[in-house]
This record gives structure tokens, C-alpha cells and sequence, in this order.
């Protein structure tokens, strides 16, 4: 592992490191999100981590990070939940938000940065977010949770290689918008409200839309 005090963004550091390394910042001046051109400033008390892949199968690869995150938050007793397809939540407040970034040949994925930003012991946090630490009395420390959660995510990708996506697509499932949730989905930029249908063994989040099944771009709760 490498640790940095501060850095632009640990998705850049992490692509120039041998695939298996994780490393984590106290602070990134330059952190990115899902969604061309989304910044956001990372400053102490979250944990802020990206993890240097080689050659994967990256079908489901959010729904793999964000199940590790979940099962950490879970450990010490936050009731979090999985936002389709890379955010955990608790109740209607973000926590935690995970991204992907592949490089590719053709449709060939060369190597993968896994980032993954948690808001374990932040302060002043803005309205519709929330910290591990306002949640569970005698919580993790920074370093604490970052441990717990690189063995899970060593644990899932384990089975992801073995298997695939559907070797913990049940477990998604199990913690994720149950079938019958009114939603709010974005197909392109085009805004839709629906029901949720399940997610498909590809771990794509489908709806039923004007009789058909549609997979969603993205998506916010109602």
C-alpha cells in the first residue's frame, strides 16, 4: 500500500503502480466522480482510495466495490444500502461512492483503477450526506476502516475472478432497491420515473418503461 498526505487524485497516482497496489490519501485536491468533468475536493477524515488492477472482466466491477464498502459499513453497524450502480447510502444520505476507470483495447479491458471515496470520520458535511462517525458511537478510525475494507474487496475479487458477477450478485441484490421501487432514471439525458424490475445476471439495473424493459444509465431514489 502506498499512503500519500495529500495528492491531486488517487486515481492517477494508482495507474502509474504495479496492478495489486492500493493507495490511499489524506486529502485530494482533485478527486473525481462519475461523470465527465465532476470534481470534488476530499478533505481530511474520509477515506479516499483507489486500487491498481491488471486485466479484468469488468462487468460489475461497481457492484463489486460497492458491496466491499457496504460490508465494512455493515461491520460496524451502519444500516447502509447499494444506490445502483457505485454508491452506498444510508437511509436517504450518501456515504460512499465508488468508481471504475478501464483502460481499454477494442473492447479488451488492460488494467483497471478501482477509486473508492468514504465519509468515515467527516465534519460539516452538506445536506443529503453523512459520516460513519455521526452514525456509530466509537466508530473506526480512517485507517481502521481502509483495512477492514481492502480485505473485502481482496475477498470479492476472489470470487469475481472464480465466477464472475454472480457469484455476489445475490448479495447486491439483497441490499439494493427492492423490485416495486419508484424510481427517478436517467437514459442518456433523457429523465424517466418507473418501477424497478430487478437487476439482470449482468448486474444491470432494468425497469419496465411503456411495457419494455430498459437498462438505466443512472438513477437518484424518490
Amino acid at each position: 500500500m502506498i499512503h500519500l498526505p495529500e495528492c491531486e487524485s488517487t486515481q492517477d497516482v494508482a495507474w502509474d503502480c504495479e496492478p495489486g497496489t492500493f493507495v490511499v490519501a489524506d486529502v485530494q485536491t482533485r478527486g473525481r466522480g462519475r461523470g465527465a468533468g465532476r470534481e470534488w475536493i476530499s478533505p481530511p477524515g474520509g477515506l479516499y482510495m483507489s486500487w491498481r488492477l491488471g486485466a479484468v472482466d469488468p462487468t460489475g466491477f461497481s457492484l463489486l466495490g460497492g458491496l466491499a464498502v457496504l460490508r465494512s459499513l455493515r461491520h460496524w453497524g451502519a444500516e447502509a444500502w447499494l444506490k445502483w450502480p457505485n454508491d452506498c447510502w444510508v437511509g436517504r444520505d450518501k456515504i460512499a461512492g465508488v468508481l471504475p476507470d478501464c483502460r481499454w483495447r477494442g473492447t479488451e479491458c488492460l488494467g483497471m483503477v478501482l477509486g473508492i471515496g468514504v465519509n468515515v470520520r467527516l465534519e460539516g458535511l452538506p445536506e443529503g450526506a453523512v459520516s460513519l462517525h455521526r452514525l456509530i458511537e466509537g466508530g473506526p478510525g480512517v485507517a481502521e476502516f481502509g483495512e477492514h475494507l481492502r480485505g473485502q474487496l481482496r475477498e470479492l475479487l476472489a470470487v469475481h475472478e472464480k465466477v464472475g458477477v454472480s457469484g455476489y450478485l445475490s448479495e447486491v441484490r439483497s441490499h439494493s432497491l427492492p423490485p416495486g421501487s419508484k424510481i427517478a432514471y436517467f437514459v442518456g439525458t433523457e429523465r424517466f420515473e418507473d418501477e424497478v424490475v430487478d437487476l439482470d445476471d449482468q448486474g444491470f439495473l432494468r425497469v419496465r418503461q411503456a411495457g419494455r424493459l430498459t437498462a438505466v444509465d443512472r438513477l437518484l431514489p424518490l
